[in-house]
């Protein structure tokens, strides 16, 4: 072990690439099982609106916590989107639309129709454009609010893939979430899509804070920190689900979901699916770092645990590149015969690959134990993972 100053933590193979600040504290303000699951928006006043997903209803948060049911009638309610003047916008997950609901509590409940599956929300800096992401065709659709019901297609495809939670930042340009494989990806007002970054799936909804993306990771339940440069690092979460408070980095979460920061981005707060609960995590703008003894890791390739595992259907490899290397990725059988090969670019960061269980030919491989194996050329690591059906 040698002393040096904290630029990251190892963590179950995920380096923070950042400083890391002690005061980051995570609080609970709405104990578990209130109904608080999903997307959210927050008004001038600091009032948060949270979807119920499994559900029909989404709910009011005061900034003391008190909890209220704001408007009901939706169909699997999921991204929110909300104007200065506290007009509500809520898709219809299941519902094929945008419902609108005023400050009043008049609710309209087909403001715009005619939708597949729609999902994210968010509105454009002039607020007279809404912007849909559609999770099952990987599509992110806009629709002039001053002509509802003329619906714009604007970018789909690769890349593209399940996109769920959707921001605009300072540079101007559209972040889309996906879902499926934890790739944040930018589009610009001309609608040319690039990936910027990359955490272990499934990635909730997305926040923006002064040049810094916040997405939660619904599998790993760990709130991850994206810069504009694409560097990614843990934020908050210790990988392990639950209710803990405390330091970011030693906190707990279960299925974080929403997200959402205050006005003045000291403050995110962190819907968490399965315990139902609103979090809070506060001092996020400050920065420095701690002094800590850390043994530095000599390998620039790490390789996670995949998940789930055992699987049956098709489970996520997560990596960690340091240097930018290709890597090549082989299933083996316990006999050393490789089943399947992958040819990944060299991205740094956090990265991962889906195997679907098929082989070369595309013939799903017998039930049993296989080993993956990542290798640059210079570096090889492997694991094993199970495949049960």
């Amino acid at each position: 072990m040698r002393r040096t100053r904290l630029l990251f933590l190892v963590g179950v193979c995920l380096f923070l690439t950042e400083a890391v600040h002690a005061q980051w504290q995570v609080t609970t303000l709405v104990p578990g099982r209130a109904g608080i699951e999903d997307g959210m928006v927050r008004d001038q006043a600091g009032n948060l609106y949270v979807s119920q997903y499994d559900g029909t209803t989404v709910r009011k948060v005061t900034p003391s916590g008190d909890v209220s049911v704001y408007a009901q009638g939706f169909s699997a309610p999921n991204g929110l989107a909300i104007d200065d003047s506290g007009v509500l916008y809520v898709a219809n997950a299941n519902g094929g639309r945008v419902s609108k609901v005023y400050p009043d509590g008049t609710v309209v409940s087909r403001f715009i129709g005619g939708l597949t599956n729609p999902v994210g929300l968010a509105l454009n800096a002039t607020q007279d454009t809404l912007y849909i992401a559609h999770y099952q065709q990987s599509r992110i659709s806009r629709v002039a609010l001053a002509d509802s019901g003329n619906v714009e297609t604007w970018v789909t495809g690769a890349p593209l893939n399940g996109p769920v939670g959707l921001v605009f930042a300072d540079d101007g340009n559209l972040y889309a979430g996906n879902f499926n494989n934890g790739q944040l990806i930018r589009i610009t007002p001309q609608g040319a899509m690039s990936r910027l970054a990359t955490i272990p799936s499934f990635m909730g909804f997305v926040a923006h804070v002064e040049g810094v993306f916040y997405a939660t990771s619904f599998s790993t339940h760990r709130v991850y920190r994206i810069d504009l440069e694409g560097n990614v690092s843990v934020f908050a979460g210790t990988g392990s689900p639950g209710q803990q408070n405390g330091e970011a980095l030693n906190a707990t979460f279960n299925g974080p979901n929403g997200i959402v920061a205050s006005a003045t981005g000291d403050t995110l707060y962190v819907s968490d699916y399965n315990a139902e609960s609103l979090r809070m995590i506060t001092n996020v703008t400050q920065t420095g770092v701690w002094e800590s003894d850390v043994e530095l890791p000599a390998s620039p390739l790490q390789l996670d645990p995949n998940f789930p595992n055992p699987f049956s259907g098709s489970t996520i490899i997560p990596y960690y590149l340091a240097h930018r290397s290709a890597v090549n990725l082989y299933i083996s059988t316990l006999q050393g015969r490789r089943v399947r090969a992958f040819s990944l670019p060299p991205h740094l960061g956090i990265q991962q690959v889906v195997w679907d269980g098929r082989d070369e030919a595309g013939l799903p491989v017998p039930n049993g134990v296989y080993f993956y194996t990542t290798d640059t050329g210079t570096t090889r690591v492997t694991r094993k993972l199970m495949v049960m059906r």
